[in-house]
């Protein structure tokens, strides 16, 4: 069962896990939040109360700094300052550091989740769906790197917060893509290796690029995550694993 929140799709398993209920609030100060760029401190003191600073503009630059910092690492404090607003606004709508990454990261994986089912045809072969699923998971792990960052940091070591994602996002589409593989390898279109290879050469080989920007920029220059340059890795990236599973 699926339940909408700020625009995601969130399994309502998730909010009951973390227990808490996901925050959604349509206004909580207009803050612009560029995908590749930090977050620049408003001059002056910090607007009291938070008026207007949307709920998506908070979840952005929480995962941007759970990602950056990991979880042990960030601040509420500091995350306040660069929002521009009151030094307790993210405890009065989160209470505490705890409830906001889970609702951050409810926020960014549910709305994988979502991209990545409203992409999949059921009447398309099975191997291109398989196509079709690493593009859409390349693509938008482009535009949301923070999101591989933050499964990086968690996948190390179990803890609550990875078995939330793995139990709420991960599993889930492994679930509905396990058998889509399993159909291409019964109709003759790809053969049988493990799953588990498929898994990490998809979410940790193609979303690589974008989750470690900084290599990526040094080694083959500044130009190398335009959106053109980013789409021709994405294909190349689907060509290449589905080629490498022909019989």
């Amino acid at each position: 069962m699926m339940a909408e929140s700020g625009g995601a799709v969130l399994p309502s398993r998730a909010r009951r896990d973390s227990g808490m209920e996901i925050y959604t609030g349509e206004e909580v100060t207009s803050v612009v939040v560029d995908g590749s760029d930090p977050l620049r401190r408003p001059r002056g003191r910090p607007r009291k109360g938070g008026e207007g600073v949307s709920a998506d503009s908070i979840f952005t630059a929480a995962l941007r700094a759970f990602a950056t910092h990991g979880y042990q690492g960030m601040s509420m404090r500091t995350l306040n300052r660069e929002l521009g607003v009151s030094h307790n606004l993210l405890h009065q709508r989160f209470s505490s550091k705890e409830q906001l990454w889970y609702a951050a990261v409810d926020w960014g994986y549910g709305s994988l989740v979502e991209k990545i089912l409203a992409s999949d045809d059921e009447t398309l072969a099975p191997s291109a769906r398989i196509t079709r699923f690493i593009k859409t998971f390349t693509m938008f792990s482009a535009e949301h790197p923070e999101l591989v960052r933050i499964m990086d940091i968690e996948s190390g070591q179990d803890s609550e917060r990875l078995q939330h994602i793995c139990q709420n996002y991960a599993l889930p589409m492994q679930e509905r893509l396990g058998p889509v593989y399993d159909e291409a390898v019964a109709a003759g279109e790809l053969r049988e290796i493990p799953q588990q290879t498929i898994f990490f050469l998809i979410t940790s080989g193609a979303a690589a690029l974008c989750s470690s920007s900084a290599m990526a920029r040094t080694l083959f220059g500044a130009d190398i995550l335009t959106p053109e340059q980013i789409e021709r890795h994405a294909e190349a990236v689907a060509e290449l694993i589905v080629r490498g599973l022909l019989p």
